[in-house]
């Protein structure tokens, strides 16, 4: 079972909430019970400290702490309502200080007064008494009791020694208050139920605040939602606005930009579909003209006529090869066989190929390297320097035949072509441009698209030589087949600038990738 990114949301806010507040609220708990236990650890050491100083002035005038032995009891009981009130502490004793030792005198020359009791701690009262008496244990030099209780074995107790003109004359200890049970649950009790109900509202909040920010989620998400399947099923629906988080407005961009991208391929399929359908049928159409003129006997098998079919049939081929050529590039790559070799020596034999055609078609064809090496050199007219690369020389050739094909084309004659190229030492640079006509500045952009022509100002009305639209962007192909790039401007001559530049050696992943 999905959930929805609202529930997701929801509980995961509500788990972390939960799981926040029992780790705080357990702690918080703990650090109180312990506090309250320590707050009455204190309470005992100050509760005992107030009881040895009354001893320690008892003890000043009896350091034997005779008083104490010879009625425990009674003497017990005046300590302990002497710790409460003043009024019935034991009234200092009179006697001589025995033989031998000098009477402890205060400022003044008299025996100190007791110090003052502090106000009543809670437990003040007869049953307050009855619990301290009963905790409390006086104890002499030698460690014998001489006054409380007997202290259970176990218990935790706190000791302080009964300390007289810097000598320890016995200590006095105390039982460790237990917690009571009524106060220590009661407010246990209200500290989770304090508890339970801010972690209830905390979870009421988060529930609602995962509601809000899923909804400013999941409405983007929504909408991308639809758009998606609509290009699903092959519509194309409004653009998104992008809006919520971060992250969703660039998917929104993202699928904006897939849904004009699939718009453009499937409009420029619909052309190419088209165009292809209109280009096979015009030789077909010209096939079936010329045989059935020749079955009815309006024309005669002439080796005119026959040439007149032949050329019909080869731009078929032509024009099938160079499809079959670009949907295998499209599928797994363009086929290339990378091998060692001269370009100059490659390149200057296919452009020096062109010369006769140029020359029927009044054109001038100049080979710019070749023209500087003769100017610089009086021994040879084209002495052109040896450049090793790897490259597919097959497709190298394709695409220089293809270049100078396309400017013979539509060069307005008498015009001129020229061809240049040269190294930087790791890219090789290519370039084709020609004498008017040239181009409109929308038309760069789109020549090497495949069946693409420009307008009527750009195209030479021969019969026997129409293209395929297809020479351009199989160029593009074999460029990129060759880790290289390709762009069309304007000549400074008036007519079109092809540039193309690849590396000497490409990558032995793309060799491997297109062989």
């Amino acid at each position: 079972m999905r959930l929805k990114i609202a529930h997701q949301l929801a509980l995961l806010l509500l788990a972390a909430v939960l799981l926040t507040m029992l780790i705080v609220g357990g702690l918080g708990l703990w650090n109180l019970r312990s506090g309250f236990s320590d707050y009455l650890r204190q309470r005992d050491s100050e509760q005992l400290m107030r009881l040895v100083k009354l001893l320690e002035a008892r003890a000043a005038q009896d350091p034997d702490l005779n008083w104490l032995r010879r009625n425990e009891r009674k003497a017990m009981r005046d300590l302990i309502d002497g710790f409460y009130d003043r009024s019935t502490s034991l009234p200092p004793l009179r006697r001589p200080p025995p033989e031998g030792r000098p009477p402890l005198l205060g400022d003044a020359g008299h025996p100190p007064p007791p110090p003052p009791p502090p106000p009543p701690p809670l437990g003040a009262g007869p049953q307050g008494s009855s619990a301290l008496r009963d905790r409390v244990g006086v104890f002499d030099a030698d460690g014998i009791q001489i006054g409380g209780r007997p202290l259970p074995a176990g218990e935790p107790v706190i000791r302080r020694a009964i300390v007289v003109q810097g000598h320890a004359v016995g200590y006095a200890t105390l039982l460790a208050e237990p917690v009571p049970d009524d106060m220590d649950q009661g407010f246990l009790r209200r500290q989770y139920q304090g508890l339970a109900w801010a972690a209830l509202g905390t979870a009421l909040l988060s529930v609602l605040a995962a509601w809000w920010v899923a909804r400013l989620w999941s409405a983007p998400l929504r909408r991308l939602q639809l758009a998606s399947r609509a290009i699903a099923q092959g519509q194309r629906g409004p653009h998104i606005p992008p809006s919520g988080a971060l992250e969703i407005a660039e998917l929104t961009d993202d699928v904006n930009t897939m849904t004009d991208e699939l718009a453009r391929l499937e409009a420029s399929r619909r052309r190419w579909i088209a165009q292809i359908s209109h280009e096979l049928r015009t030789p077909l159409a010209v096939l079936r003209g010329e045989l059935e003129s020749i079955e009815d006997g309006v024309r005669q098998a002439t080796p005119k006529v026959l040439a007149s079919l032949r050329e019909e049939v080869m731009q078929l081929t032509r024009l099938v090869n160079d499809l079959h050529t670009l949907s295998v590039a499209d599928i797994d790559g363009l086929p290339c066989h990378f091998t060692e070799g001269d370009a100059h020596g490659h390149l200057m034999n296919v452009a020096q190929r062109f010369m006769p055609k140029a020359q029927q078609q009044g054109l001038q064809l100049h080979l710019v390297p070749c023209e500087a090496a003769a100017s610089s050199s009086s021994s040879a007219p084209c002495a052109l320097p040896t450049l090793t690369v790897c490259w597919d020389f097959g497709r190298i050739e394709q695409l220089l035949s293809n270049l100078l094909t396309n400017s013979l084309r539509y060069t307005q004659a008498p015009g001129q072509v020229w061809v240049d190229w040269h190294c930087d030492g790791q890219q090789f640079t290519l370039t084709v441009e020609d004498s008017p006509p040239g181009v409109r500045d929308d038309e760069l952009t789109q020549l090497f698209e495949p069946l693409y022509r420009t307008d009527t100002a750009r195209r030479r009305d021969r019969h026997h030589e129409h293209g395929s639209g297809l020479g351009l962007s199989i160029v593009r192909t074999i460029v990129m087949a060759h880790q290289g790039r390709v762009w069309a401007c304007h000549s400074e001559h008036g007519g079109l600038k092809i540039t193309a530049c690849w590396p000497l050696r490409p990558t032995p992943a793309a060799q491997h990738l297109h062989k």
